[in-house]
């Protein structure tokens, strides 16, 4: 019996891995880092077929010649350093915060999926996880001295 599934399952899986590799370009398309160089470090020399407006150039180019702002972001994580500049260089700036929030997003959905996956191993009768995920996601921690304090037994008078 166990036979006869698995022969029936073979051209099933190898119809579908076939169709994805035809359209895996089709969702992941490649993509080519060296024209994000420019967000990882501002100081480099970078290629004029990345598609800047006028305006972001100028900004860039500004930023990548000034010696003194090369001295200060050089000890500063990367996402300081855009914000930084946010009021000075906007145009470069918003096309920089672009391109790493992208990092960030697809950062926290793997952070939600995989507490998720957590939640629902550890208890599996729970059949709403919402506040569980709530906690799990928030970026406040709980100040556990300061919730024992408060809910200390009361000593009857």
């Amino acid at each position: 019996m166990r036979t006869n599934c698995t022969k029936e399952m073979i051209p099933i899986v190898v119809e579908h891995l076939t169709a994805l590799e035809e359209n895996i370009d089709h969702f992941f398309p490649s993509l080519n880092t060296e024209k994000y160089d420019w967000v990882r470090n501002l100081f480099v020399d970078i290629s004029s077929n990345i598609g800047f407006k006028l305006r972001e150039e100028e900004e860039l180019a500004t930023i990548s010649s000034g010696r003194s702002l090369k001295i200060k972001y050089s000890k500063v994580d990367i996402d300081t350093i855009w914000i930084s500049i946010q009021k000075e260089f906007p145009a470069l700036a918003e096309k920089g915060l672009l391109v790493l929030l992208q990092f960030s997003t697809s950062y926290l959905c793997e952070v939600g999926f995989s507490s998720l996956i957590n939640i629902k191993n550890k208890k599996e009768r729970l059949r709403s996880t919402e506040k569980e995920m709530r906690v799990c996601l928030s970026n406040i921690r709980p100040n556990i001295q300061e919730v024992i304090r408060q809910h200390q037994a009361q000593v009857p008078h």
